[in-house]
């Protein structure tokens, strides 16, 4: 009994030391006043999460000045994108200042960063080269077209071969972070998993629509997986018309800028979607439990999965249902009425049958009216049969004659 306790006791120890081993990239981090702005936006983006989930692994961190400089200069960045750019401050590998003095000098090294696993990084753009130069170290794109430099300024905390903090000199932007703007099929295109929904949006030409409500009155999207679609009944989509895919199409936005922490506070919850604004009704039931959004229709209910970009005016999430509205999708309206119902044509009776190998029935010709030809036949047969039968005994009557002639002839004779 006493060992079984000891090693009671010994299993309990070893897990408190393998909790208190796990490292805290926002408890770090909070020990230096310097770096909360940077503190703060991985906190709020999930990537200290993302960070926190990992070993052996290197935060890039900036100062706030440096940080608030850059968000001055860039001004409309959304929120998907900002968590890459901090994703790509995130080395897939232990570095502290005598592994980085360790790099070889003849020629750079390149490293993953944690942007690259998220399938956003277009070929190689998700690593960073790091150089090991006699005037210190260098870290910039792997690829070119990106003037984004910066150098080692400091070490600033670390845990042996689980994290480690430095410092650099100014942001690192990714190939291609400057030149992207709020189109949100080019957002669409970068997640790899709304093909479908890409696909109907610029079938119905409802990506157009909602490209004017960027810079009107403000948007919310809320975009359906592959998955979702491919769960859908077999034609309920395909067999809609042009007008009422592009309902259901604007079926899937909000005539307003509603960003998650709105969504979040809202219960049962009904507000206009953009398919209101042509058509009566079409409206959606909000509702939120625990943070989590739902979305009913009255016929399908969806989750909000994630945010896909969020820069007002305009906000998207991807959900894991269509939203099916009522007006298009409820049982009442998928039976057709008495006057549109088909009439249902005769059976045909059964046929001859045939023996193998028989000649197809000819097809029908069309009907013939009275008095045709095949009638003017029939009647020709039978008046050339008469004539033929008047005249055998037209014959008889004069062969029988003729015999008659010829003996009375000879009578008299016989008497002369």
């Amino acid at each position: 009994m006493a060992s079984g306790r000891t090693a009671l006791v010994a299993s309990v120890l070893l897990s408190c030391i393998v909790v208190s081993s796990a490292f805290n990239i926002t408890t770090m981090l909070n020990q230096f006043p310097s770096f909360s702005q940077m503190n703060q936006l991985l906190s709020s983006s999930g990537v200290a999460n993302d960070i926190n989930a990992r070993k052996s692994i290197t935060v890039l961190v900036v100062s706030n000045d440096v940080l608030n400089a850059f968000t001055a200069s860039n001004p409309n960045v959304d929120t998907v994108k900002m968590a890459d750019l901090l994703r790509y401050h995130v080395l897939l590998q232990f570095l502290g200042m005598d592994e980085l003095k360790a790099l070889p000098t003849s020629n750079y090294t390149s490293v993953t960063t944690l942007y690259q696993t998220t399938g956003r990084a277009n070929n190689n753009d998700g690593f960073l080269n790091i150089y090991n130069l006699p005037s210190g170290f260098l870290i910039g794109p792997s690829v070119a077209g990106s003037s984004s430099n910066a150098t080692v300024a400091a070490n600033i905390t670390h845990e042996a071969f689980e994290i480690s903090v430095i410092q650099i000199s100014s942001i690192l932007t990714p190939v291609g972070f400057n030149s992207a703007t709020g189109d949100l099929i080019q957002v669409l295109t970068k997640f790899n998993v709304y093909t479908m929904f890409i696909s109907l949006l610029k079938e119905s030409a409802v990506d157009s629509i909602f490209a004017g409500r960027q810079t009107g009155g403000g948007i919310t999207v809320f975009a359906p997986t592959d998955s979702a679609f491919n769960s859908l009944a077999s034609g309920s989509i395909q067999g809609l018309s042009v007008s009422d895919l592009k309902l259901l199409m604007q079926y899937h936005a909000l005539t307003s800028y509603q960003p998650l922490s709105v969504l979040q506070n809202m219960v049962n919850s009904p507000v206009s979607t953009i398919a209101s604004t042509i058509a009566s009704g079409y409206l959606l039931n909000v509702s939120s439990a625990a943070k989590t959004v739902t979305l009913h229709t009255g016929v399908s209910v969806a989750t909000i999965q994630e945010t896909l970009y969020d820069a007002t005016p305009t906000t998207m999430f991807g959900i894991d249902q269509v939203l099916l509205p009522s007006e298009l999708f409820s049982k009442a309206a998928l039976v057709p009425s008495p006057a549109e119902a088909p009439v249902p044509e005769a059976a045909p009776g059964p046929k001859e049958a045939k023996a193998p190998g028989a000649a197809p029935d000819a097809a029908p010709g069309p009907e013939k009216p009275a008095g045709s030809t095949a009638s003017v036949v029939s009647m020709s047969v039978v008046v050339s049969a008469v004539a033929l039968i008047a005249s055998s005994c037209l014959a008889v009557l004069l062969r029988s004659w003729s015999e008659e002639c010829n003996n009375s002839v000879l009578l008299e004779r016989s008497v002369w």
